[in-house]
């Protein structure tokens, strides 16, 4: 799935259940059956990096419930943070963090 080496995929295991949480959402299944959450799940803790440790959580965006991202980004020093969410891309950027959509992402990177 991730098989460009020039990107890494990180994530934190509040990430990872919000994603499961979300999917697994009734409205969802007609999109996301469980089997294939359940796949995708076991290949991102396979193929991306996983960050298990306790984050220090400032608050910065809008949305305190994003701010854990912005957290996330600073402790693996990634260059990007892609997302789709308003509330982190109003920020363009959160210290050497540029905050992308997938589109603007696409147009620059790929």
């Amino acid at each position: 799935m991730f098989s460009d080496e020039r990107f890494e995929v990180v994530l934190h295991e509040e990430l990872l259940g919000e994603f499961e949480e979300v999917a697994r959402r009734t409205k969802f299944r007609k999109y996301f059956p469980e089997a294939a959450v359940d796949a995708f799940i076991a290949q991102l803790r396979s193929e991306g990096r996983v960050i298990d440790r306790v984050l220090v959580v400032e608050k910065v965006c809008r949305d305190p419930d994003d701010d854990y991202l912005l957290a996330l980004a600073k402790a693996a020093k990634a260059d990007v943070l892609l997302t789709g969410d308003a509330d982190l891309l109003v920020l363009g950027k959160h210290g050497r963090t540029r905050i992308l959509n997938v589109r603007a992402f696409v147009k620059e990177y790929l």
